[in-house]
């Protein structure tokens, strides 16, 4: 079996297999780690946009 990434955001818990990837607001609370006892491998990218703050619409 292919190593896998466990991905837990907010109350959803994703599988990520070789080749997938994830984006997301930093701001929900997440965790990231191995599927199974398997040792597994993750990249994380970090940009310049990662500096601006996340603000949503507010309808007004």
């Amino acid at each position: 079996m292919d190593p896998s990434i466990r991905f837990v955001l907010g109350e959803r818990e994703f599988r990520l297999g070789v080749g997938e990837a994830a984006e997301f607001d930093t701001r929900v609370p997440h965790w990231i780690g191995s599927a199974d006892d398997q040792p597994a491998e993750l990249l994380t990218l970090f940009g310049a946009q990662g500096e601006r703050a996340h603000l949503a619409p507010s309808g007004h």
